[in-house]
């Protein structure tokens, strides 16, 4: 065992359980009576069977329907705060960058599949920005951690995260209406609906869902708020039994997001990156340190300094999925047929977080490019299509379980736009000391026009084949041995066109408008790489900015193949009832798992305004061992599992930021940083006490770099660097949660007052060679607490009111720093105090 292992069990031993943080649930059908007396069995899915959560050797949070509702569970990111090790952090888009034990994907390029996936009734999820689903009609979410290398669609390295929805029944019509009022312009609705017809032999649910909120952040440079929501979600589920043997399951799920996109308080790191050193146009202000002042003198305001046209995060989202069961040769068959299908992107980030136009990057901002240049955009497209086949079985007088199958899916992303936009349509003025190589010496007095948008539009095809079996053989009583394995093949294509402008001809629209105001006397010529010949102060700042001429450069294409066996290993040791009662306990299990992960590699393109070539990145490969214990003790009143692990890490994919070869360019790809270890250890508990109940959890993660050297443009020209003394990014070491609440029983129904408490340690935010050397590069450890009061009036309707962030303390929960190019890091606020009412009635 490591060092780093034995420092975790170490820690832990220290630690008291009432003070670890948030909740294993019981997976209460809805409707149920509260049962305080025991801890009710929770089932889970996460070996594609149903097993009992305290019986299965894996390291799961299982959140149920009523449990989600009574927290006020909104989308698939209020989980973070009730399972440990689970972070979802704001990156550059508002889309959200999902990480377990310290592994995800921060970045949104779709050459890069997710860290962690997530499945919407057995259905992958394949884009980052399109997993936050807003929790319409969802029966439980599952939270399973360390890599799910055999038995997922998907090989996700990280953990994924389940969510199924509510199944229909033939017993009665429901409706139900959940209805929420708050601050900060607060208006949510939801809608659900229990049918059953064509003679009770088929039931469908709908449910729709409504979210309306003006935006916890103000935006001094705008009229708007900031963290809005306006977001519509529908889904249907229908079953049909066709008779005692088949059933098909038919579901659907629509949602619409049109909202702005992250706030960010900027924090000024680098006066020698070159984007920091330009004189811009606009409203916004010249100078982009400035800005950045100005920005960071709002923090502890929950308020921020932002160009109102950069950020914005829009997106169009359908998913259908026909599954079929049925009994096949003694196995129990189930097939899924899905396509989903995405349009409407408009997905981009202000990158220098300021009121100043300086540079905003993504999907958006490619279209407001091609803008520029009096062009329309195309529309990008995006649609998977996936079929698995998965048999469950058992033999030997069920002493051996059998889980097999197929998995297929294809991927087609049609049109992918992406841009980086700069200045005043791409110009912005750049003192002549901070352009190298410039032909002749330029007067301090005088300014170089700079062209600096491009844009680039690509079609990916990503092609998945994965065949799978896992065995689970009862050696005894107490003795349970599981084998897995998988074998996965992955085809990557892409085809790349860059879009930059004609710089020869945007000097001919520029020295068009000599004589059109009494400042703009000279002609200017193209020196270099979008760079034109000095002008004075004045004349730069006359400049009506001209339509940007685009050139399509040849398009450069290439297909990769990747395969890979994971395997699983896992014993798993069940007490005796005799052995458990000499311990007094209930229930005890202890497993030891070793299982490998692995994400598909892939092709990028390192792009410049001067050249663009496509280079491979490996795949992401990671071998977890992990030892855990789960107990049920106090004649099943308490409720404690616990999991260490240790991660060996290689050929880490990260997004990673340049300056490009034209000085002014900010250019992304993708690499592979070598080696890490990460270690650490996850504690859940749930204790039942007389009428109080305590929900908690807490995750240490500690990782380290043991190899990470890439090339990269520095400001001394290309160089490999050891980035190996790194922070991990975007992952505390320690977090930490607890719901508290007291069930009290009145004659005017029950009353549930509760408290939620939470912790994350420091993050670092960090994406350049530079970022490390700033201590704003990591955001500071927050803590906050929420209070909510639930009455349960009657078996039809609950009314709950809540406040999060009691101290109304200012705080960040994420960010980005690109320090050698722009010069700034970005922090995301948190939301300020903020409260409302929900109300939730059941017709009859």
């Amino acid at each position: 065992m490591s060092l780093s292992i034995q420092r975790c069990l170490l820690g832990l031993s220290a630690l008291s359980p009432l003070l670890l943080g948030s909740p294993v649930l019981h997976a209460e059908p809805q409707g149920a009576p509260r049962v305080k007396g025991v801890l009710e069995e929770v089932v889970v899915t996460a070996r594609r069977r149903e097993e009992s959560l305290q019986e299965t050797p894996l390291a799961v949070t299982a959140l149920g329907s009523d449990y989600l509702d009574a927290m006020g569970v909104n989308s698939i990111a209020d989980v973070e705060t009730l399972s440990p090790s689970l972070q979802f952090s704001q990156t550059n888009y508002k889309a959200p960058a999902i990480f377990i034990r310290g592994i995800g994907q921060r970045s949104g390029n779709p050459v890069l599949d997710p860290g962690v996936g997530i499945y919407l009734n057995g259905v992958y999820v394949p884009r980052s920005d399109a997993q936050l689903l807003d929790a319409v009609d969802v029966a439980n979410i599952q939270v399973l951690r360390g890599p799910q290398g055999t038995l997922f669609g998907k090989n996700n390295i990280g953990g994924a995260l389940l969510v199924d929805s509510k199944r229909p029944h033939i017993d009665a019509l429901e409706l139900s209406g959940r209805f929420s009022l708050g601050s900060y312009g607060r208006k949510d609705a939801k809608l659900n609906a229990n049918v059953p017809w064509a003679g009770d032999a088929i039931s469908t649910r709908l449910a729709l869902s409504s979210k309306r909120s003006d935006g916890y952040i103000d935006n001094v440079s705008s009229s708007h708020n900031l963290f809005d929501e306006d977001r519509l979600a529908f889904s249907q589920r229908t079953i049909w039994d066709v008779n005692d043997s088949l059933e098909v399951d038919f579901f659907s799920f629509f949602s619409r997001i049109d909202e702005r996109g992250t706030p960010y308080n900027c924090q000024f790191q680098n006066s020698g990156a070159i984007l920091t050193q330009g004189v811009y146009r606009g409203d916004g202000g010249e100078n982009l340190q400035s800005a950045c002042d100005a920005s960071t003198a709002l923090a502890d305001q929950f308020a921020v300094s932002q160009n109102d046209d950069d950020a914005v995060y829009a997106i169009d989202n359908q998913m259908h999925a026909l599954t079929l069961r049925l009994p096949v040769f003694g196995f129990d068959l189930e097939s899924i047929s899905s396509f989903a299908f995405q349009d409407n992107i408009r997905i981009s980030g202000d990158s220098d977080g300021t009121a100043v136009r300086s540079v905003g990057v993504g999907a958006n901002a490619g279209i407001i490019v091609f803008e520029g240049g009096g062009m329309t955009a195309p529309e990008a497209e995006r649609n998977q299509f996936t079929q698995e086949l998965k048999f469950n079985g058992s033999l030997f007088d069920d002493a051996l379980n059998l889980t097999f199958g197929v998995f297929y899916a294809r991927e087609e992303l049609t049109n992918t736009l992406d841009g980086t936009d700069v200045g005043d349509n791409g110009l912005v003025g750049i003192p002549g000391s901070a352009v190298a190589d410039l032909p002749v010496p330029v007067p301090s007095d005088l300014l170089l026009p700079v062209q600096a948008n491009t844009a680039s539009v690509a079609d990916y095809e990503n092609e998945t084949k994965a065949v799978f079996a896992q065995a689970t053989w009862d050696a005894n009583d107490w003795l349970q041995l599981t084998l897995g394995l998988r074998y996965t093949e992955e085809e990557r294509s892409s085809v790349h066109t860059m879009v930059v402008p004609d710089y020869d001809e945007y000097a001919n629209r520029l020295n068009a408008q000599i004589g059109s105001d009494l400042a703009i006397l000279a002609p200017v010529v193209h020196l270099m790489d979008g760079i034109y010949s000095p002008v004075s102060r004045a004349q730069y700042l006359a400049y009506q900015a001209p339509e940007v001429p685009l050139v399509f450069l040849p398009s450069i294409s290439g297909s990769t193949t990747f395969s890979e066996f994971t395997p699983l290993f896992t014993v798993n040791m069940i007490a005796p009832d005799e052995f458990a009662n000499r311990l007094n306990l209930d229930s005890l299990i202890a497993y030891v798992t070793v299982s490998d992960g692995f994400k598909s590699g892939g092709l990028d393109v390192r792009s410049t305004q001067t050249g663009s070539n496509i280079q491979q990145f490996e795949p992401e490969q990671v071998r977890n061992t992990e030892l855990g214990v789960k107990i049920d003790a106090l004649d099943q009143r308490l409720r404690f599992n616990m999991a260490v692990y240790q991660l060996d890490y290689t050929d880490l994919q990260v997004a990673l930021y340049e300056r490009g070869n034209t000085n002014t360019e900010v250019v992304q790809f993708t690499g592979n940083a070598g080696k890490a270890v990460v270690d650490g250890f996850e504690v859940e508990l749930t204790a039942l006490l007389g009428n109080w109940t305590v929900n908690a959890n807490a995750g240490y993660t500690d990782g380290d770099f043991i190899e990470y050297d890439l090339g990269t443009n520095t400001a001394d020209g290309f160089a490999i660097v050891d980035r190996s003394d790194e922070a991990f990014p975007q992952v505390p070491q320690n977090v930490r949660g607890m719901v508290v609440q007291y069930d009290w029983p009145t004659e005017f129904g029950l009353l549930v007052p509760s408290l939620q408490y939470y912790y994350s340690d420091e993050i670092f935010i960090g994406t350049d060679y530079l970022s490390g050397n700033y201590e704003s590069s990591f955001i500071d450890q927050y803590e906050t607490y929420n209070a909510r009061l639930m009455w349960d009036v009657s078996e039809q309707l609950n009314i709950s009111a809540y406040i999060n962030n009691l101290k109304d303390t200012p705080y960040f929960v994420g960010g980005i720093a690109v320090t050698s190019v722009i010069g700034v890091a970005n922090r995301v606020p948190g939301a300020p105090r903020h409260l409302g009412v929900e109300v939730s009635y059941q017709f009859k």
